[in-house]
C-alpha cells in the first residue's frame, strides 16, 4: 500500500495534515485509543483513505499536480462530495 509515509513527511507536515487519532476519526470514521504510528496508520487505513492523505499532503507542498493525480485516485462521489462540495442549498 502507498501511504504518506513513502514521501518523508517531515514532523510539520504531519501536523499539517492532521496525522493524528482523533482526525483519522474524524476524516475516515476510524477510531482507535492507540497512539497514530505510522504502522498503526498502515494497519488501520485502506488504500482509498491514504491516498486522500497523500493527496492533501501534495496540497501542503504546493505540488498541485500530484496532488490532483492522487485526488483522481478517489472514487467520483468523494471527489464531488468529500472535498469540501458536500453542501446543500435548499430554497426557503
Amino acid at each position: 500500500m502507498v501511504t504518506i509515509f513513502d514521501f518523508n513527511p517531515t514532523p510539520q507536515e504531519l501536523v499539517d495534515i492532521r496525522f493524528d487519532a482523533f482526525s483519522l476519526c474524524l476524516k475516515f470514521g476510524i477510531d482507535t485509543e492507540k497512539e497514530l504510528t505510522p504502522e498503526l496508520y498502515k494497519e488501520l487505513v485502506t488504500q482509498e483513505n491514504a491516498y486522500y492523505d497523500i493527496a492533501v499532503l501534495f496540497e501542503f507542498r504546493g505540488d498541485e499536480n500530484t496532488a490532483n493525480e492522487y485526488w483522481k485516485k478517489l472514487p467520483k462521489e468523494l471527489q464531488e462530495n468529500g472535498l469540501g462540495f458536500d453542501s446543500l442549498n435548499v430554497a426557503s
